[in-house]
Formats: C-alpha cells, sequence, structure tokens
C-alpha cells in the first residue's frame, strides 16, 4: 500500500504544489529566450524528472514512494547549498532570493518535501506501530 495515499490530503498537497513547480518551470523557461538548446533540454529533462517523482509518489508501491521521496529531498541540494552562501554571506537577503521565479521556484519544492516529510512524521506519531511492521 502506498505511504502517501493513505492520507490523501497530504499526497494532493504534495503533487499540487509539484505541478505549481512545474508551471513555474516553464515560465522561466519562456522568460530565457536567449537559452540555449542544451538549457532548454535540460530544462524539459528536469520536468520529466519531477512528472515521474509525482507517478513514483502515486504509485502503490512504497519503494517508489520512499524513492521519490529521497529523489525529491537531494535533487535541489545544490541550490540549497548556493542560497545558504548568498544569505549567510550578506550578498542578498532571503527575501531578495524568495522573490526571483527560480527562488520562488525552489521553495514551492521545499514546501512539497516538508508537507510530504509531515505525512510520515505524523504517521509516525499516530500510529508508531505501524511504521514499525
Amino acid at each position: 500500500m502506498s505511504i502517501f495515499r493513505e492520507k490523501p490530503a497530504f499526497h494532493y498537497t504534495a503533487v499540487g504544489l509539484l505541478v505549481v513547480y512545474i508551471i513555474l518551470t516553464l515560465i522561466s523557461l519562456i522568460s530565457r529566450p536567449d537559452a540555449s538548446g542544451m538549457e532548454q533540454f535540460s530544462y524539459l529533462k528536469h520536468i520529466g524528472m519531477v512528472v515521474l517523482n509525482i507517478y513514483f509518489l502515486s504509485s502503490k508501491n512504497r519503494f517508489f514512494n520512499y524513492l521519490a521521496l529521497v529523489w525529491l529531498i537531494v535533487l535541489p541540494s545544490e541550490r540549497y547549498v548556493e542560497i545558504y552562501g548568498l544569505v549567510s554571506s550578506g550578498s542578498a537577503s532571503l527575501w531578495n532570493v524568495l522573490s526571483s521565479i527560480d527562488g520562488l521556484r525552489i521553495f514551492v519544492w521545499v514546501v512539497a518535501v516538508l508537507v510530504l516529510i509531515s505525512k510520515l512524521a505524523a504517521d509516525r506519531h499516530l500510529n508508531p506501530q505501524v511504521i514499525a511492521e
């Protein structure tokens, strides 16, 4: 049984946020008319990976569910480091980073991941014996 579809509110919220992320990514791609073919391919490949993660989150296979969650946590790790470096060095405030379309994209991504993690935390808190099985 799927770990995320047992409580559909968490699942639908996370999937909805990931769809918003895809839309923001498309807007970011369209706003770069001078993007090279390789950059455009990279954007489209990334959108494909997000769609694959949505499929894995919706799968009944627990392994795919956890694989999607780990992938969603690890994928933007370079962006996490970049944002931390900008904010901690004083080069930009967190608000300045989030006000750009790319900053907004990473914010939506992080909120989607937090929704999925909070679903797992709620399950562990409410039914600790189910997680142990």
